[in-house]
C-alpha cells in the first residue's frame, strides 16, 4: 500500500515531466529552422527575430519606375484555432507569433504578435486570431515559409503552455495551378489545428487602406472588411464590436492591418471596402452597413465616402505596384 501511495503521489510531477519532454519536442522543429536560418542568412539579413525592413506602397507616386511590376503575392485572410487537444479546453488566453519570410529580403513579416501582458482571449464560438499583418505584400518568387510560436498564458510564466510550434512552407511554384480561388490549410499540431485562409494571386499589387471621420460622431464600433470581386472572403481590418473604435491623433482610424493585394489591372477586379456600424450603447441589430467600391490603379489614390448615418467616413486606397 505504502508503494502504491508512493505512485499516487508522483503522479503529478511525473505529468509535468511528460508535458516538458512534449514541449520540447515541439519546439525542436521550430529551433532547428532558426538555426539554419542563422547559418544561411543572419550575414545578409541579421538576427533571425529582425522584422521585415521593405515597407509597403513604394512605388505609389508617378513616377513609377520601369522593374516595378505586378507580381505573384498570397493574400492572407485568416487564422483560426478550430480544435483544441490533450488537456488544453476553452477559454485560452493566447500570445506570441505567426510570421511570413519571403525571398525579398528573408526576414519576418508578421501576421499575428502579440505580448504575454496583452493576450488575445480565445472561445470556442470566437477562435480566429486578430491579424496585425502581413505589413506588406508577401511576394511568391520563391517558395515561402510560415513560423509559428503561440503559447497559452498561465496563472505564472512558469505555467504558460505551448499552444503550437510550427514551420512549414508554401510552395508556390507547384501550388500554382491553384491560384486565383480561396484555399485552405490545416496545420494539425499536438495540441490544437490551426486553420489558414489564403489565396494565391497570379498578378498583384498592394492597396494600402484609411479612414478617418469626417463628420458626425467618433464615439461607435464597428466592423471593417476588405475584399475583392473575385474571392469571396473578407479580410478584416478592425472589429470592434465590444468596444469604441481607437482614432489616431491625427484622426485616422486604427486598424488592426491595413494592406491587402489585388488582381491585375485589367478593369475586371474590384476592390469592396465595407463596415458594419452602430453607436455605443445601441442593440446590435441597428448596426448600418456601407461598402464602396474603388478599381485598382498602377499608383496613386482612389476616394470614397461610407456614410453610416450618424457619421461620415472618409476612405481612401493608396495603390503601388510590387517588384
Amino acid at each position: 500500500m505504502a508503494k502504491e501511495a508512493q505512485g499516487e503521489g508522483n503522479e503529478e510531477p511525473d505529468r509535468s515531466r511528460e508535458d516538458e519532454k512534449e514541449e520540447a519536442w515541439m519546439l525542436s522543429h521550430l529551433t532547428w529552422f532558426r538555426n539554419e536560418w542563422t547559418a544561411i542568412w543572419s550575414d545578409s539579413f541579421g538576427d533571425v527575430e529582425k522584422r521585415t525592413a521593405v515597407p509597403p506602397m513604394q512605388f505609389n507616386k508617378e513616377p513609377v519606375p520601369s522593374h516595378a511590376k505586378l507580381f505573384p503575392a498570397l493574400q492572407i485572410f485568416s487564422v483560426r484555432v478550430t480544435e483544441l487537444k490533450g488537456k488544453l479546453c476553452w477559454p485560452i488566453d493566447v500570445f506570441g507569433l505567426i510570421a511570413v519570410r519571403d525571398s525579398v529580403d528573408q526576414n519576418r513579416n508578421y501576421i499575428f504578435e502579440r505580448r504575454r501582458d496583452n493576450c488575445q482571449t480565445l472561445t470556442a464560438k470566437d477562435s480566429s486570431l486578430v491579424l496585425t499583418g502581413p505589413s506588406r505584400a508577401v511576394l511568391l518568387c520563391d517558395p515561402i515559409d510560415f513560423e509559428v510560436e503561440l503559447r497559452v498564458k498561465g496563472a505564472k510564466p512558469s505555467e504558460d503552455k505551448v499552444l503550437s510550434a510550427a514551420v512549414f512552407a508554401y510552395n508556390c511554384i507547384t501550388m500554382e495551378g491553384r491560384a486565383g480561388s480561396l484555399q485552405r490549410y490545416m496545420e494539425q499540431g499536438l495540441r490544437c489545428t490551426l486553420e489558414f485562409r489564403y489565396a494565391h494571386l497570379h498578378m498583384a499589387l498592394e492597396a494600402e487602406i484609411k479612414v478617418w471621420v469626417a463628420e458626425g460622431s467618433t464615439e461607435f464600433c464597428g466592423k471593417f472588411i476588405a475584399r475583392t470581386a473575385s474571392i469571396d472572403e473578407n479580410v478584416t481590418l478592425l472589429d470592434t464590436q465590444d468596444g469604441t473604435v481607437p482614432i489616431s491623433g491625427d484622426g485616422f482610424i486604427i486598424f488592426s492591418r491595413s494592406v491587402v493585394v489585388v488582381e491585375g489591372l485589367d478593369g475586371h477586379e474590384k476592390l469592396i471596402v465595407g463596415v458594419q456600424a452602430r453607436r455605443n450603447g445601441e442593440d446590435e441589430n441597428r448596426g448600418v452597413c456601407k461598402e464602396v467600391t474603388f478599381i485598382p490603379a498602377r499608383s496613386g489614390e482612389s476616394h470614397d465616402t461610407l456614410d453610416v448615418g450618424f457619421c461620415k467616413m472618409s476612405a481612401v486606397v493608396s495603390w503601388s505596384l510590387v517588384f
